[in-house]
């Protein structure tokens, strides 16, 4: 079921799962700060197709700093709860829903991007979650089918690369 492939992958079923490995990005964007959190480990991911779904959440901050960015306790706060979802989101590890790829601070939000393969699991989740409301934050989501991921690949670029 489960087993290591060397260092750098884990086989899960039949696929490879590249090892996760991150890469922090600081830029701007319409004159704001940007802070992106890479998966870029997932460069060398094969069965995208498999995980073709593309779901996009995008949590609100509520204590901002300046530029739009949040404050070390709202970062962490929200944090907190964000990994809480990306945990419901992935799934059980042993047969992953979903591969975590990004994480972008922008102007009082933080959206997170994930690559899914049953779509379905990930909305009724989040749809709960909005019927409750039980989310801490003000929160909106979106599902997209993405199977070559072309919508996220600007995510998985080479960043040490010098343009």
């Amino acid at each position: 079921m489960f087993s290591f492939l060397g260092k750098s992958q884990t086989k899960i079923g039949g696929i490879i799962f590249p090892k996760d490995e991150f890469a922090v990005v600081n830029s701007s964007y319409d004159g704001k700060p940007a802070v992106i959190v890479v998966n870029t480990g997932l460069r060398k991911f094969k069965a995208k197709d498999i995980f073709g779904w593309s779901c996009s959440l995008v949590l609100e901050y509520k204590d901002l700093a300046e530029n739009g960015m949040p404050t070390p306790d709202e970062s962490n706060f929200v944090y907190q709860y964000f990994e809480q979802l990306n945990d419901a989101i992935k799934g059980d590890p042993s047969h992953p829903n979903a591969v975590f790829l990004a994480r972008i601070t922008h102007n009082g939000t933080l959206e997170a991007i994930w690559q899914v393969n049953n779509p379905d699991v990930v909305h009724k989740y989040l749809q709960q979650i909005i019927e409750e409301k039980s989310y801490p934050r003000e929160m909106d989501y979106r599902i997209e089918y993405d199977a070559k991921w072309s919508n996220v690949d600007c995510y998985l670029q080479d960043f040490s690369k010098k343009k």
